[in-house]
């Protein structure tokens, strides 16, 4: 097992230097010139080539990316071209609203799917399954901002019950965090959870073909048992797996969620940025995301270890 999470960690530093060179040459090498924008109406000839050359823009894009990648490891990720503060405190200050979107609407998915699935894959020969299932995937196909959309018309517009824009953190007021961020949460969930249920239900239906599953049967076991003990914890296996693939839907749901519901999060920050053409904010923002992504993977690859005896074993 050791030799499996030396590679698992080996495999997840190459792909954060994989990602840091892609995001900072994609910024470098795109069309424009920040210190034109951030000048603006004052913009001249004379003028964009003195902030040019003040930001470092004037040097090849190889040496200032190995600058860029120094300053980086060190704990630097430069300065806003816009707002002239530090990336690291806009990413702190922007980090907290994304992480409890993203925590809370996968826990809600997870508590809500898994369970779902389970009856569903053990239920598929009754008559309901077929339309729960057809439900399902119609719940796949509807757009996540259609979603956010027709909750804060319902929710905010007619019912007045809940906010439909902002974010009150935690520290000012539990009440009114809780307030605005239901409306978000309900949001990604319902965009998480259609594709989570279908693939515990399938397999789920594999675990229920396996022999043991029929031994069990046999033996006169009750079904609600083998679903706890056989089916469940056998379907765990690889669906620990799959949420590690899903935080790419979740990373994407979270940014037009953080859009239409006005969350200062990092998607926000990110989408504000790349609008802007605030290039060291879009590259810490995509370095912290896929920071993000490729420890949670870790993390579960990790768990995996630990669930799956055949892991351990290598």
């Amino acid at each position: 097992m050791v030799f499996f999470l030396l590679g698992r960690a080996a495999g997840a530093i190459v792909t954060l230097f994989c990602v840091s060179a892609l995001a900072f040459f994609a910024t470098a090498l795109a069309p424009g010139n920040p210190a034109a924008v951030l000048l603006g109406n004052m913009a001249t000839p004379e003028r964009v080539e003195a902030v040019t050359r003040q930001m470092g823009l004037d040097q090849p894009p190889a040496v200032r990316y190995v600058i860029w990648l120094r300053e980086t490891l060190s704990g630097n990720l430069g300065t806003s071209n816009l707002s002239f503060k530090p990336v690291n405190e806009l990413l702190a200050a922007a980090l907290p609203p994304t992480l409890q979107l993203a925590l809370t609407s996968m826990l809600v998915a997870v508590i809500v799917a898994i369970p779902l699935g389970l009856i569903l894959a053990q239920n598929r020969d009754r008559w309901w399954s077929g339309p729960t299932s057809a439900l399902v995937t119609l719940g796949i196909s509807v757009p996540g901002f259609w979603v956010g959309l027709l909750l804060i018309i319902t929710m905010s517009v007619w019912l007045k019950l809940l906010p439909s824009a902002g974010y009150v953190p935690l520290s000012r007021s539990v009440s009114g965090n809780l307030r605005s961020m239901v409306l978000p949460v309900v949001t990604l969930s319902i965009y998480l959870v259609p594709p989570l249920v279908r693939f515990v239900r399938v397999a789920a239906i594999e675990v229920l073909r396996e022999g043991y599953v029929d031994t069990a049967r046999a033996k006169g076991v009750r079904p609600s048992s083998i679903l706890l003990r056989h089916v469940a914890p056998n379907t765990l296996i690889t669906t620990i797996t799959y949420i590690g693939l899903q935080l790419g839907v979740l990373i994407s749901g979270a940014i037009v969620v953080e859009v239409i519901f006005s969350i200062p999060g990092i998607g926000r920050l990110g989408m504000n940025a790349v609008l802007n053409r605030d290039y060291p904010v879009v590259q810490g923002v995509v370095l912290v995301t896929a920071a993000g992504y490729v420890l949670v993977n870790l993390a579960i690859d990790i768990a995996y270890a630990f669930i799956d005896p055949r892991v351990r074993a290598r």
